[in-house]
């Protein structure tokens, strides 16, 4: 008998459940209460909606994403073109490279930060039109013949 105690325990109460089951449903048919066939369904398709919600909640959601960095992309593309117009092409891809590790905050701070390593790697070393009359002071080599006329040449050519 205690060997079977659990099984005559769970024994009773299915038989009380569909008692109740029983006695419910001869209420509804004396009440004259019917219950459509298609709303017995109703979770089933509510939790179909939950899922198709869910999905287009997720796609919109990647998308929302992608523009996101595309749109960061292309602001970081256009501060690095702005900082390097007065660049040589080998040195505006060497700033691309530079600013790819660049973290971007804002664009304020991204265009600091570009701003910094375009000084500290390309600080102007070619020489203005007033350095290049100082070098005209600079000590006369001396030079003889055909070679006097090309440097006097060009000389008047840099002048210009």
């Amino acid at each position: 008998m205690e060997d079977n105690k659990l099984a005559i325990q769970n024994g009773l109460r299915t038989e009380i459940a569909e008692d109740f089951m029983n006695k419910l449903k001869d209420l509804f048919t004396e009440s004259h209460i019917q219950v459509p066939e298609d709303k017995v369904d109703m979770v089933d398709e509510l939790a179909d909606n939950v899922e198709e919600l869910e999905a287009q909640l997720n796609a919109s959601t990647e998308r929302s994403i992608q523009m996101a960095e595309e749109l960061e992309g292309y602001k970081r593309e256009f501060i690095i073109r702005e900082a390097s117009k007065d660049l040589a092409e080998t040195q505006v891809e060497k700033l691309k490279g530079l600013a790819e590790n660049v973290d971007f905050e804002d664009e304020e701070t991204f265009a600091q930060k570009v701003a910094q390593l375009k000084e500290s790697y390309f600080a102007k070393t070619a020489k203005t039109q007033e350095e290049i009359i100082e070098d005209d002071d600079a000590p006369v080599v001396e030079s003889t013949g055909s070679m006097d006329s090309y440097l006097k040449a060009i000389k008047k050519t840099a002048n210009k």
